[in-house]
């Protein structure tokens, strides 16, 4: 007869640092709880948001990241690329009736949650799952672009814009409200978006920018016509395109591999813009992690097209305006802030 035995919780043989990106002060309470005592773990702190996360993340030395998607559903979508280019490994907390969304699997490591973690004992299987996540040590990496302050601009051109594209990732959801929202019943060119989220947030980005800016906004679909003063957002897991279908332009849902880890990529959408708007497109590249963008703002520069970029300061990440600013083919690089005066400008043909 044998006896039974309880196993402990995994063993950590190196110190794990981790951040909780958790904002309700209970579940941030009942986290630190569970995990404090356990030898190689040391919490170091915590964010509630999604630039607190990406700041912490920059100075490096984060191991992993704790999100509760019962928090924010936005926030561990937008973190995810921040952690996996800081080479820190991400966790997500999600209750059984709000699920995490499917296109995090593939970034993070999904854990289900009770719903009231107040009765979660040491070494339940919701710690021992925690405890184990954490054990596979993420390798710690700071990825921060190389600045570079001594941009040029190029002379704004001239001439009325029949379309305005906007490009963001990292730190966008926050930054897009500034930009559009001064915009409504002052530019009325199709406006298009591409935002880096997965399936089933793009949906959620529309609604929020409807609601916030009072500008009708949709997620675009195979076939829908650019609509003058509409913004139209890229569905998640498929590039946004155009093609001309009589004298409409209409939107059209590739779905081609990802282009720089990223799809939907503002790349593609810019590319596709540059071939049928030529010097009649505006394009605007907001904060954001990486170089999408760089490749589709020169192709829309050598047929003639504006491109502008939110300058380093007010941008959570400066990767991809950062990247279209460094290689000179900017007409403006402005505050986020100032940017939507500049596009009004450009609009009604007063560079």
């Amino acid at each position: 007869m044998s006896d039974a035995t309880v196993a402990g919780p995994p063993t950590i043989s190196t110190t794990i640092r981790v951040l909780l990106a958790v904002a309700a002060p209970r579940t941030r309470m009942h986290m630190r709880r569970l995990l404090a005592g356990t030898p190689g773990i040391d919490v170091v702190g915590h964010a509630q948001s999604a630039a607190q996360v990406i700041v912490l993340l920059q100075r490096g030395g984060i191991n992993f990241v704790i999100a509760d998607a019962s928090d924010d559903p936005l926030l561990a979508t937008e973190i995810s690329t921040a952690a996996r280019d800081c080479g820190s490994g991400l966790i997500v907390l999600a209750e059984a009736d709000r699920p995490a969304p499917p296109g995090l699997a593939a970034r993070a490591q999904i854990i289900p949650r009770p719903a009231d973690l107040a009765g979660v004992l040491p070494q339940s299987p919701f710690q021992r799952a925690v405890l184990s996540a954490l054990s596979q040590r993420a390798t710690v990496g700071a990825h921060r672009p190389p600045v570079n302050n001594a941009v040029r601009p190029r002379r704004l051109l001239t001439g009325v814009p029949d379309v305005i594209a906007i490009g963001s990732s990292t730190g966008g959801p926050q930054a897009l409200p500034l930009v559009l929202g001064p915009l409504h019943t002052r530019v009325r060119q199709p406006i298009v978006v591409t935002q880096h989220m997965p399936p089933a947030f793009t949906q959620l980005l529309a609604e929020h920018l409807q609601r916030s800016t009072s500008f009708p906004t949709v997620q675009a679909s195979d076939g829908m016509p650019l609509m003058p003063g509409r913004i139209h957002i890229a569905p998640g897991g498929r590039h946004l395109l155009f093609a001309r279908k009589g004298d409409s332009i209409v939107c059209v849902l590739d779905d081609g591999p990802p282009e720089n880890f990223c799809k939907p990529a503002v790349d593609p959408m810019l590319r596709s813009i540059a071939e049928l708007f030529g010097a009649k497109a505006v394009a605007v590249i907001l904060t954001g992690m990486g170089h999408d963008g760089l490749a589709g703002c020169r192709s829309l520069v050598s047929v003639g097209g504006t491109v502008l970029a939110q300058d380093e300061a007010t941008s959570v990440v400066w990767g991809m305006p950062g990247a279209v600013a460094q290689a000179g083919i900017c007409d403006a690089v402005l505050p986020v802030n100032h940017l939507a005066e500049k596009i009004v400008a450009i609009a009604g043909g007063r560079p």
